[in-house]
């Protein structure tokens, strides 16, 4: 097989590729007889801006081929990838024998789809309003880009409704995935995204302070994380047990109340009931006060420096989006354990962020932009060659296959963490994770220095 690519600041677009190779690939797709060579090692792990893909053939007959163009957090090569997948499954050319972890990828290569592709590289977190603007300004505009938050999106008008390029998806079915996920992204009847993938609210600890009695068991209550904290300041001298403690007042509602399932930081119940949530939030507050006085947590070390970047604290509140960050902070040492539930017979539900796919407004490929959103999001296969290609830690996937979540939990830092929830997330509460949501951008600064007013209450947070 022969070809040139050329580069550019902001494209590449991958050349002509034999004829024969891709007829190689489709008679190795054939039922009966199934010609895949060993997988060879991808080499190429370079991060590529934007790039574009085309069909072999140096002269285009027939119609002009659509252009789709896609920001996601994968390299160009996986995007490549996966619309070869998404071509050869649509076009019966796939052969089901193999699965996303063990296919030929150099045969896969060799497949071109019926539509160029421009990949452009983002943040594993998705895009903002204020991000995806400045990508426009920079003359960027993708059809299909990986959201931050869905209602940021749809706020700024950068989402348009993906209902009538859906239909009747039969992807969406609650066997196959998190129909919850999926309902995130529908408001006043209109669904605005594909649900992608997720990221949960956790507690991550560093191995090097673990105490002699061991890790606390996978369902825990909130007096069981004051006897670990406890256990840590005593066998380790200077160690803070918990960085700021105060970073779960928005997830430990449903902990302190009877493990009844809460909003972030009580937003919906103070709307709804505010003598409930002033309740709640009152044992909130007397629980982690109490993690301050009894020198359990602290926001700072003896320098005034942050005791995580110092390495001297063992817990701190962190989502899973973060948990590349760590890994790469602290090799080897990162474990996670899910937040504290009411008691130890009861998990308390998941405090879960979407991040869905959302189509541009102004897209004039909306048809093919969501078929698309909706493979490489539940399709098995699809699913199965992100987590062979890309370093997705800390991120989890919509779909309900056990195949996927199978290698999830093989991961040494949260595998036990994913396995447990992964039977949770019928039940998850879906929450902020970003400063364009104004709920989650208040309630960060209100309680930045705990301790610092004499007072905190829900009145004061959300105004009267």
């Amino acid at each position: 097989m022969s070809g040139a690519r050329l580069s550019s600041a902001i494209r590449l677009i991958a050349s002509v590729t034999a004829i024969s190779a891709v007829m190689m690939f489709f008679a190795a797709c054939r039922p009966d007889k199934t010609l895949i060579p060993d997988i060879p090692v991808p080499d190429d792990t370079s991060v590529t801006e934007s790039s574009a893909s085309e069909p072999s053939g140096k002269e285009k007959t027939g119609p002009e081929l659509i252009t789709l163009n896609v920001a996601l957090p994968y390299q160009e090569s996986t995007v490549r990838f996966l619309a070869s997948m998404y071509y050869a499954k649509k076009n019966k050319l796939w052969d089901s024998s193999y699965n996303g972890m063990n296919f030929d990828l150099t045969s896969l290569d060799a497949v071109n789809p019926d539509f160029i592709i421009n990949s452009t590289l983002i943040a594993d977190e998705g895009m903002t309003s204020t991000a995806l603007s400045s990508m426009e300004d920079s003359g960027i505009k993708p059809d299909l880009y990986l959201a931050a938050d869905i209602n940021d999106a749809i706020g700024s008008g950068f989402a348009m409704p993906v209902n009538e390029f859906m239909g009747n998806d039969s992807a969406y079915d609650n066997d196959r995935i998190y129909a919850n996920c999926a309902m995130q992204c529908i408001k006043d009847g209109n669904s605005y995204g594909i649900p992608h993938t997720m990221s949960a609210e956790l507690i991550v600890g560093n191995s090097d302070y673990i105490p002699s009695e061991g890790r606390p068991p996978i369902i825990y209550s909130c007096d069981d994380l004051s006897e670990y904290l406890a256990k840590i300041k005593t066998e380790y001298t200077g160690v803070i047990p918990l960085m700021s403690a105060s970073d779960l007042f928005p997830y430990i509602g449903s902990a302190l109340n009877h493990g009844m399932r809460t909003s972030y930081m009580l937003n919906e119940e103070y709307k709804s009931t505010p003598s409930s949530a002033n309740y709640i939030f009152g044992d909130e507050k007397e629980y982690i006060a109490s993690l301050y006085e009894s020198g359990l947590s602290a926001d700072r070390d003896s320098n005034g420096a942050s005791p995580v970047y110092s390495r001297q604290c063992a817990l701190w509140v962190s989502s899973s989006a973060s948990l590349k960050t760590w890994e790469a902070y602290y090799p080897s040492k990162i474990y996670t354990i899910l937040l504290p539930s009411y008691n130890a017979d009861n998990q308390s539900p998941a405090n879960v962020h979407v991040y869905p796919l959302c189509l541009r407004t102004g897209s004039a490929n909306g048809k093919l932009a969501c078929d698309f959103a909706s493979f490489i999001s539940f399709d098995t296969d699809a699913q199965l060659l992100i987590q062979r290609l890309e370093n997705r830690s800390g991120f989890f996937p919509v779909t309900r296959s056990s195949a996927v979540w199978d290698e999830i939990n093989n991961d040494a830092t949260f595998g036990q963490t994913s396995y447990i929830l992964r039977q949770i997330l019928d039940n998850a509460e879906f929450v902020p994770a970003d400063d364009c949501d104004p709920v989650f951008r208040a309630t960060k600064n209100y309680f930045k220095d705990f301790g610092a007013k004499d007072d905190y209450s829900l009145e004061e947070l959300y105004g009267n």
